[in-house]
């Protein structure tokens, strides 16, 4: 462990300016990020809003998302990442404080539009900037850095975030569950974002292959089209997989164990921080084993351990096993986006990072409503979508040692050799 903490220090130290400012612009937002998932439900509730709305609410940006993605590409590669970050940025922070500041119906629709769409920016940008400002050395470690101290710091903003409604309501002297006490734990979290930005203003945009986007059609802004197809099916098949099963592992385990909300609180805890940690070690993996093989056995490894949640009558057991899973299935993530921003051009990276940011919305946005008619059906249950969710999962693992298994093999040669100063004939 040990070794592992002083590499990934040298790894931090050999990172560029660009990418530092970069992590700690990540960290301030992930912090604010936490703080909106655990109380925006809460503050429109807390309005007199009914659940029904609350639902519409949280659908909109997923919604933006899956249909803003591709043409948020096109804009990032157009415009630069810094501008798109900056964008991104400036949007979050006014979404939320129109949320806080004009709570009205209308006004929120227009505040989660105004997140869909900066979500889309920050999301399809993200990529594209950290492979531009990162070398092939240390990309491994700053894309799984970039994920998992996103998770670290989501769990330490829950924790602290859970005091401020009382802290505000006994302030104020007002109800510590009220619409006052929440907007001004929002608050915190869009001043939060507002200091994100200035980090970003610090970086200095790199030197790009510029040009204009040469079709309104995006896909005609891609030179290898089946190659963009490859990168993202897996990406549609696990998001599937995911969605039916993933957003309901709450209702799963109270339904299943009888837990306490304060147990479930610890289990969902105590699975970010592994998550987050498992993250960070996976450039190790990348190192020993390559970037799309390290992937396919950490979700091939998942399988058993999902199977054990669904199928075992024992929730100490189920919970370690909720834990492992997410740990494994989720430390490859950044890998694979780091192997995909490779494999395009620089002028089409965003759009690409766009292309697999729908087929992921594609699976999050079908698959919720199918596993809701499932498990309405009681001859059906959690079981069958246990299963099915697994099957998903080992059908895009198999795909991408398929589709990228050689590909990623002749790129560690080739590095490995120029590392050595050996000329590749291969090549």
């Amino acid at each position: 462990m040990s070794n592992i903490v002083a590499g990934y220090h040298r790894q931090l130290k050999s990172f560029s300016p660009n990418a530092r400012l970069f992590l700690a612009s990540t960290v301030i937002q992930g912090l604010s990020f936490s703080l909106q998932m655990l109380f925006f439900n809460l503050f429109v509730v807390s309005q007199g809003y009914s659940r029904t709305f609350l639902g519409t609410l949280q659908s909109m940006p997923n919604l933006i998302a899956l249909l803003g993605t591709l043409p948020a590409g096109m804009v990032v590669d157009y415009i630069g990442r810094k501008k798109s970050l900056l964008l991104a940025a400036v949007g979050r922070t006014l979404a939320y404080l129109g949320i806080i500041l004009a709570p009205g119906p209308g006004w929120l629709v227009a505040s989660m539009v105004l997140s869909g769409v900066s979500n889309s920016l920050a999301m399809v940008s993200s990529a594209p900037f950290l492979m531009e400002n990162s070398t092939i050395e240390e990309r491994n470690a700053l894309f799984s850095a970039n994920f998992g101290l996103q998770t670290l710091i989501g769990f330490l903003g829950s924790v602290v975030g859970g005091y401020l409604p009382a802290f505000f309501g006994m302030r104020l002297g007002v109800d510590v569950e009220g619409p006052l006490a929440y907007g001004c734990t929002l608050g915190v979290g869009v001043a939060l974002l507002a200091v994100s930005l200035i980090p970003i203003f610090l970086i200095k945009e790199q030197p790009r292959a510029a040009g204009p986007v040469r079709s309104l059609w995006p896909w005609r802004n891609i030179s290898n089209l089946g190659l963009a197809a490859r990168l993202t099916l897996p990406n549609i098949i696990i998001s599937m997989g995911a969605a039916i099963l993933i957003p309901y592992m709450n209702l799963f385990f109270k339904g299943t164990f009888g837990i306490p909300d304060k147990s479930l609180g610890m289990l969902f805890a105590v699975s970010s921080v592994v998550t987050g940690l498992a993250t960070l070690t996976s450039p190790v993996l990348a190192d020993r084993y390559g970037r799309i093989r390290a992937l396919v056995l950490t979700q091939l490894a998942s399988i058993p351990f999902l199977l054990t949640i669904g199928f075992s009558p024992w929730f100490s057991v189920a919970a370690f096993a909720f834990w492992v899973r997410a740990a494994l299935m989720n430390m490859g993530n950044p890998l694979y986006n780091a192997f995909a921003m490779e494999q395009v051009q620089e002028r089409e990276r965003a759009t690409v990072s766009g292309l697999m940011g729908m087929s992921w919305m594609l699976g999050w946005t079908i698959g919720p409503y199918v596993s809701g008619i499932m498990q309405a059906d009681p001859n059906i249950g959690f079981r069958p979508i246990f299963l099915i969710t697994c099957s998903l999962y080992l059908v895009a693992a198999v795909l991408g040692k398929v589709f990228f298994q050689r590909m990623d093999d002749r790129q560690r040669r080739s590095a490995m050799l120029d590392r050595l100063g050996v000329v590749d004939a291969t090549r």
